[in-house]
């Protein structure tokens, strides 16, 4: 019985590892991205350094085979950004006001606000991320 009970707690234990898997990514001293690839296909974000088990209050959601933009404007920190989604793929935003979102076909709606002339706008931060293939791309301009 204690053999089953080992078992059961290691199994459990390896599960809840996978299942906090997550990448921090640094842009500056104050700016950070936590991508949480959860088991369940969804992957949180947030603009922070995250490590608990538990959802934090503030997160966008999506699945782990999405592409993901995100544009912060460096004037306001983390208050005020964009999100746009490069694939046809479910986003929810959760506990953060004031974002602009973007789906897929909306690319000429977030190019125009956020680009100026193919390239990225002055005081502006840029993360783009392939969270299959846990690529991050980042740009910043001052």
């Amino acid at each position: 019985m204690r053999t089953i009970i080992k078992i059961i707690a290691v199994i459990a234990l390896l599960l809840l590892a996978f299942d906090q898997s997550r990448s921090v990514y640094k842009f500056d001293d104050n700016h950070y991205i936590t991508v949480w690839k959860r088991l369940d296909n969804n992957c949180i974000i947030t603009l922070d350094k995250h490590f608990s088990i538990f959802k934090p209050s503030q997160y966008i959601e999506t699945t782990n085979d999405n592409f993901i933009t995100i544009v912060i404007d460096k004037q306001y920190g983390n208050s005020d950004f964009a999100v746009y989604s490069g694939q046809d793929k479910p986003v929810h935003i959760v506990g953060y006001k004031n974002i602009d979102f973007y789906k897929n076909n909306k690319y000429d709606d977030f190019k125009k606000q956020y680009y100026e002339n193919d390239n990225h706008k002055k005081n502006y931060m840029y993360f783009s991320i392939d969270i299959k293939e846990k690529l991050i791309s980042k740009f910043s301009e001052y």
